[in-house]
């Protein structure tokens, strides 16, 4: 058995968010603690501290499975787009020595570089409660919302929050669709091309429009549309993800 320390690195693209150095309990077996900090807004940065694990291989596994849902939960509280973890140092020892032996296993040093927006502070108690709480509603499909945010473009971005959407609301177009009017009663709303009767939202129109054939349709238009709804989108998928744990 290993006891030992995993320090990682993820960069934060666009909007950040501060908060002081601050450790918390994961509640995972084999970690003692996590230490976070993100001080500039850029990245987050901390040390995993291991008490108990199999193997280096395991504890660097571990480390990283408490580190990543960390960040999904920070994600998805503030929204803003945090990279996958980097793991830049590890060190480890055998919890029982033998006299003369000391195996220690050391990873590389990474420097990562941020572009931000605006940047937004959090308390560190703020920020315990959020990473000890037990299991927020929906939490196994935070990775799924960290995800959407980790797109290159908005269009992207906006493609997987709606197949989130779907996927939670029974794989069908009308059910997403009464989802949004109940959570954003004044949605835009134009007819289905394929049947007059049938109202579209904004969202499901620029959806189709980009996956089907439409007659009429200026592709440059649709995107700019997604760029300019992807915002409503983010809030209402979020919404769905709280609701259907």
């Amino acid at each position: 058995m290993f006891k030992g320390t995993v320090r990682f690195r993820a960069r934060i693209r666009g909007h950040g968010v501060t908060f002081p150095l601050f450790d918390f309990n994961p509640y995972k077996s084999g970690v003692d603690r996590i230490e976070m900090k993100s001080p500039s807004g850029g990245e987050i940065a901390g040390a995993v501290h291991l008490t108990s694990v199999a193997s280096q291989a395991d504890g660097l596994a571990i480390a990283t499975s408490a580190v990543e849902t960390a960040l999904d939960r920070i994600c998805f509280s503030y929204g803003v787009t945090i990279e996958n973890s980097q793991v830049v140092e590890s060190a480890f020892s055998p919890m029982h020595p033998q006299p003369g032996v000391f195996p220690v296993e050391a990873g590389h040093y990474a420097i990562m570089g941020a572009e931000l927006g605006m940047v937004v502070g959090v308390p560190p108690e703020r920020m315990r409660a959020l990473l000890e709480q037990a299991a927020p509603p929906g939490e196994r499909n935070f990775a799924l919302f960290r995800l959407a945010r980790q797109s290159m473009s908005p269009v992207e971005e906006f493609t997987i929050l709606y197949g989130t959407l779907l996927m939670l609301l029974g794989d069908k177009q009308a059910n997403v669709d009464a989802f949004i009017r109940r959570e954003e009663p004044a949605v835009p709303q134009t007819p289905d091309p394929r049947d007059p009767t049938n109202m579209e939202t904004v969202y499901t129109r620029l959806r189709n429009e980009l996956a089907h054939r439409r007659p009429g349709v200026d592709l440059h238009n649709t995107l700019a549309e997604m760029m300019a709804h992807v915002g409503g989108l983010r809030t209402l998928t979020k919404r769905a993800i709280e609701l259907h744990p």
